[in-house]
């Protein structure tokens, strides 16, 4: 609300300042005038005014300058600030109220302006921090969880890192159950694209399917497999694999396809669909904490390497995940 009226406010606050500076020397001057027809009243013989009563007039008006200077200077600096503050982040925007000469091409940042940039999300306010969990970013999501526990219990930013841990390894006791399809997937994946290439190019597993499996002989005129070169052997046993691989193809075609249209109907994949249950897992565990920020965590899955192993984000350390 302020930044929206800051532009008409500040304004009328900076003529209303001068005013109120101007009425109070006049009322002084009038109250002045006022003593002075009191212990002199007018006469047809004029009588000099009292040096000490004058000199202290002047100091007295003399005070209320510098008074009334300082106040327009405190509103102008206030104006210039709020000013800034309606410019944002947008440094160039910042520049250009400081200095209106400045030209959008010449700008460059200078050491004051991005001296104390964060390092890290616990050096961000609380409404960068909750900006940026709502879209999606997970350390904001644990930096904001820790920020939970602080107000509930009370304790520092490292204290509460006990309580995340404890959460951690509660959300993580049925993490080999919850990734067991994905390992399958992604291991019979990996075999069955090594199994095709080496069923339809390599001699020995292709006449052995072919032969024993298949029941096809070899192309009339050929008595060794090695007679022929590595494309005659894709072409021969390309007319057994081609239904098989061709099946297959269009079955994940079919699959990705209703996936889409579950999305499109709202419902929840397998992915979506564990995530969730291991948010409410986590949250029905810890009621004490806000509902929808423990959620909000608890569905991100910990980091895996090449070997397959999770790393969990309790040994990450306090500046990890």
């Amino acid at each position: 609300m302020l930044r929206r009226f800051a532009p008409t406010l500040l304004p009328a606050a900076t003529r209303a300042t001068r005013s109120f500076c101007s009425r109070e020397i006049a009322n002084n001057t009038k109250q002045a005038h006022n003593v002075n027809e009191a212990l002199w009243p007018s006469t047809p013989v004029a009588f000099p005014a009292s040096p000490s009563s004058e000199h202290q007039l002047q100091q007295q008006v003399a005070a209320l300058e510098q008074q009334c200077a300082k106040l327009n200077k405190q509103v102008e600096s206030l104006v210039e600030a709020i000013t800034l503050q309606n410019a944002g982040t947008n440094l160039l925007q910042r520049e250009i109220i400081k200095s209106p000469d400045s030209r959008r091409t010449e700008f460059r940042p200078t050491l004051d302006m991005i001296g104390v940039q964060p390092t890290h999300m616990s050096q961000m306010d609380n409404d960068a921090v909750a900006s940026l969990g709502y879209s999606g970013n997970h350390s904001a999501h644990k930096e904001r969880l820790l920020r939970e526990i602080m107000v509930f219990h009370n304790v520092s930013w490292d204290e509460a890192h006990a309580k995340l841990f404890e959460m951690d390894l509660y959300n993580e006791k049925l993490y080999w159950f919850y990734s067991f399809p994905y390992r399958v997937g992604i291991t019979g994946a990996i075999l069955c694209a090594a199994a095709s290439v080496l069923l339809v190019f390599y001699r020995p597993i292709a006449e052995f399917y072919g032969r024993n499996v298949v029941g096809e002989d070899l192309p009339e005129g050929v008595n060794n497999i090695d007679e022929l070169s590595t494309n005659q052997v894709g072409a021969w046993t390309w007319s057994w694999m081609e239904p098989v691989i061709g099946t297959g193809c269009f079955v994940l075609l079919c699959c990705q396809f209703a996936r889409a249209q579950m999305w499109k109907l709202n419902m929840r994949p397998y992915t979506e669909m564990m995530q969730r249950y291991r948010a409410n897992r986590l949250a029905d565990k810890f009621p004490e904490y806000d509902r929808g920020i423990v959620r909000s965590w608890a569905k991100h899955m910990p980091i895996v390497d090449w070997t397959f192993f999770p790393t969990y984000r309790r040994f990450l350390g306090s500046k990890g995940l």
